[in-house]
């Protein structure tokens, strides 16, 4: 089951979860980041570092509220951080809203830690070999994953978490559904270990937002004590506090909090540079009240909350346990394998992007790697893709771009507020520069007039600048034009397009227009007056006709009545 997961609708190809991971667990696939299960050691770096949350760990809240109902026991086991993260709170008080969500019985994990704490003092004591301590899961995780080397070196008992639920089962029935909640990512990966006994796991930030949902209490005693110096595990120095008296000074025993500061002293290890007797290893900065998902304020006044509870403390010994309870663990290494590239095919890859010497590599860190033959084999592992490199796209823009403006037909000319040239493609030359007139440098005033310009400058982007048709006779040229204001960048974009021929032609087209009315009218205008010559003959000839015909007929008519 993914602890991980990355929402492909929220993750904006911004890289810097692959520039967080410290073990490059982060693959790109078409612009979306996905985790790489093998490599990831759950730090959860990733989802912090995630401004649009697009990275989720699984959530295991319905599960436990279906437990809760059916009546089964449940039991949660609280990291002792959550003094920190619940500040707001007393412990009575978290412990009265945890029983209204349905717990039967809520203790500190720092009973369990009473358990590791006995186990890393006999270590000291009998071990020839450093010992690193193995309360914090992630830094098991990059030992087992990373440095195989030093997996004997690990301290061969589980985590409080894991012995806290053993304790747990033992007390309230081993049907008892254990729940632990903590500042941890590394946890929820945890619990799927065989020997971890623990059937949900929680952060402190989940556990918020369930108890805000809810608004039961149930009257609750203080949280079963822990032994005090149990208490000082999730702050740095805290375990060694717990077994001896710890002086920062000794060089025999080393505390380390931050995954770069702990990968640092496994390579010091593996040189054989240093060789302290015990390392307190801790993968968040500040220890695990810096945890992921801890929430609350800052580092330091995290700190002071976890101290004074801790002193506050009345137990002074650690519980007594059964002695038939195992707390052993046996780490194994699962080496993470790949295969790497040749020279060649690194250089191959580097010179997709424009890289063809060392001179070209510029090592920003944009894709989220540290070089770009770091990324070049992430490319050839199909972790990355050649598209992050961010200079390279820009440069790949630019000249697209550059190719674009250059080859255009129409005739683009940038000046600044003042009016001044700033640059000009090949074909503001062919317009305009009859006499070398078009300079970088030079008023625009001195080639054309530039009102429309002046008035850009004056209006921004308070209007949108339809093309224009303006002629310039000292050119020869009608032009269509656009105005185009930058304000941002105090600049302003002329964009001319050469319209003579096509005005020439519309121009002649109107002109025979024109003609041919003139000619169709002076057309129409005789042949109105033949036909009404014609009208005039044919009207005079009738009338003779007329009259010739009513001589006739009564001529006839006479000679009929003689």
């Amino acid at each position: 089951m993914k602890i991980i997961t990355t929402q492909k609708v929220n993750c904006k190809d911004c890289h810097r979860c692959v520039r967080s991971c410290p073990v490059k667990a982060i693959g790109i696939e078409k612009g979306h980041a996905r985790l790489v299960e093998d490599k990831c050691i759950h730090c959860g770096k990733c989802i912090v570092e995630c401004p649009q949350h697009a990275k989720q760990v699984i959530n295991h809240i319905p599960e436990i509220e279906q437990i809760i109902a059916s009546g089964q026991r449940v039991v949660m086991s609280l990291a002792p951080s959550f003094v920190a993260s619940f500040s707001e709170l007393s412990p009575g008080e978290l412990a009265s809203k945890i029983r209204g969500l349905g717990f039967n019985a809520v203790e500190e994990t720092a009973i369990g830690a009473e358990v590791v704490s006995g186990v890393y003092r006999s270590l000291l004591a009998n071990s020839r070999d450093t010992v690193l301590s193995s309360c914090c899961p992630v830094i098991v995780n990059l030992i087992e994953k990373f440095y195989p080397q030093l997996v004997r070196n690990l301290a061969p008992v589980v985590s409080p978490m894991a012995a806290h639920a053993r304790i747990i089962r033992e007390k309230y029935g081993v049907d008892t559904f254990v729940v632990f909640a903590g500042p941890c990512v590394g946890k929820l990966a945890e619990i799927q270990l065989k020997d971890s006994m623990v059937d949900a796991a929680i952060t402190f930030e989940q556990l918020k937002e369930w108890l805000s949902r809810s608004t039961m209490t149930v009257d609750s005693d203080e949280i079963d004590q822990a032994w005090g110096n149990a208490r000082y595990f999730p702050v740095p120095g805290g375990v060694l506090k717990s077994f001896m008296c710890h002086e920062e000074t000794d060089i025999n025993v080393i505390s380390v909090d931050g995954i770069d500061k702990c990968i640092e002293v496994f390579d010091g290890l593996l040189r054989n540079e240093i060789a302290p007797r015990f390392i307190e290893v801790m993968a968040c900065s500040g220890g695990c009240i810096g945890g992921p998902a801890s929430g609350g304020s800052c580092i330091p006044a995290k700190r002071v909350k976890v101290v004074e509870y801790a002193k506050s403390s009345q137990k002074e010994e650690p519980h007594f346990l059964p002695a038939a309870l195992n707390f052993q663990r046996v780490h194994q290494g699962e080496a993470f394998m790949s295969t790497e590239p040749t020279e060649e095919i690194i250089r191959e890859i580097l010179q997709q992007t424009g890289k063809f010497s060392k001179v070209d590599e510029k090592n920003c860190g944009a894709c989220g790697y540290n070089s770009c033959r770091e990324k070049a084999i992430a490319v050839y592992k199909g972790l990355a893709e050649i598209e992050m490199c961010v200079p390279y796209m820009r440069s790949k823009a630019e000249s697209y771009a550059n190719i674009i403006v250059d080859n255009s037909l129409n005739a683009i000319i940038v000046v600044n507020e003042k009016m001044i040239i700033q640059d000009f493609n090949p074909a503001a030359e062919v317009m305009f520069d009859r006499k070398h007139e078009v300079t970088k440098g030079i008023s625009l005033s001195e080639i054309i007039d530039c009102s429309d310009f002046l008035t850009a400058v004056e209006r921004g982007n308070q209007m949108c600048w339809l093309p224009k048709r303006v002629e310039y006779p000292r050119f020869g040229m009608i032009t269509e034009q656009r105005i185009i204001p930058v304000p941002d960048h105090g600049l302003v974009i002329g964009v001319f397009t050469d319209v003579t021929a096509n005005e020439n032609k519309e121009r002649e087209l109107q002109k025979i227009k024109l003609d041919t009315v003139e000619k169709a009218t002076e057309i129409i205008n005789k042949q109105m007056q033949v036909a009404q010559e014609i009208a005039g003959l044919l009207g005079e000839t009738t009338a003779e006709t007329k009259s010739a015909l009513l001589e006739l007929i009564w001529l006839l008519k006479d000679k009929e009545g003689a």
